[in-house]
């Protein structure tokens, strides 16, 4: 467990108020935050991963559009996911579905099996270039979609496990390497407020490849308490994002009073804080290679000169 470098940043605003992704990845790096998520954007725009790998360091995850409900959108998601995978890029991030709840319950169940058989198709699909798909927990709004609860959201992920065994010949080991859940915490608590985070944990724990939560709980202190203590109850290993909508002049705040309270719990469990992973940016190679440039310049300028004296 390394709870220092578990913490990270999931950038959600769009441009106008948190930049570009070069910009996110910049700030995440002043604030040595090891894991950083960022949208990727559904018309294909700011998705330039050489430049965001010069400008960062440590573990990027993208949070990619979902998968339509007829898989119109799979073959143009899957070759990202596969530049994604070229450039080491470990995991993503997916909503579970963008299925209407309303629209799937009031299908028959031929039509339901379908939809749901193209949700996990589409999952697996994504998993089939290995890497891993945190599958997200819907959030809680007036239309909900399928995959906001902890049922569907586990059927999701035990189907799509069964397909990349059956259709891509992954191994049950590799395929729950591959597939697992991304929790969301803030979903998880208003959508079903008779499951306690502490039941998610107890129920998924061993498929939690992701968890984000944001400061729209009254009890923020107490939410974090509550995360950071299943967390190592549970020997919790992956990232925990810190999801947020601020500008990024004003996250350095949040972030370093989330680092905080990491230690603070680190040592009231009398366990050893660690260092960061993430090293600050420079061009400290680029600016010796033009010094060494210049000094082979120099010389052999010399040797020209020393050669035309000796001649005339």
């Amino acid at each position: 467990m390394d709870l220092i470098n578990q913490i990270g940043i999931s950038y959600k605003a769009g441009y106008l108020i948190q930049g570009n992704q070069l910009e996110r990845c910049k700030t995440s790096t002043k604030l040595q935050s090891y894991n950083t998520e960022l949208q990727m954007r559904s018309d294909g725009k700011d998705f330039d991963i050489s430049n965001i790998l010069k400008a960062y360091r440590g573990n990027i995850i993208f949070h990619v559009p979902p998968i339509n409900p007829n898989l119109s959108n799979i073959k143009n998601l899957d070759s990202k996911v596969k530049k994604l995978v070229s450039n080491n890029i470990k995991m993503i991030t997916i909503d579970a579905s963008n299925l209407l709840l309303d629209l799937f319950e009031w299908s028959t169940v031929d039509e339901q099996k379908k939809y749901f058989l193209n949700i996990v198709t589409g999952i697996a699909t994504l998993a089939s270039n290995r890497i891993i798909i945190a599958v997200e927990n819907t959030a809680c709004t007036d239309q909900k979609t399928f995959g906001y609860n902890i049922n569907q959201v586990s059927d999701i992920i035990v189907y799509a496990r069964r397909l990349l065994v059956k259709d891509f010949g992954f191994t049950e080991e590799e395929a729950s390497n591959y597939v697992g859940l991304c929790l969301n915490v803030d979903s998880a608590l208003k959508n079903e407020k008779d499951l306690s985070l502490e039941k998610w944990f107890k129920i998924t724990n061993n498929n939690i490849k992701c968890i984000k939560f944001s400061k729209i709980e009254k009890d923020y202190d107490l939410l974090i308490d509550n995360i950071l203590d299943l967390c190592i109850e549970f020997n919790y290993e992956n990232p925990i994002l810190f999801e947020t909508t601020l500008e990024l002049e004003t996250i350095s705040d949040e972030y370093k009073y989330i680092e905080q309270k990491v230690k603070d719990k680190l040592k009231e469990k009398d366990i050893k804080i660690s260092s960061y992973n993430i090293k600050p940016i420079n061009n400290t190679g680029f600016s010796n290679i033009i010094i060494i440039s210049i000094i082979v310049i120099t010389i052999v300028i010399g040797i020209l000169m020393v050669m035309v004296k000796i001649k005339s």
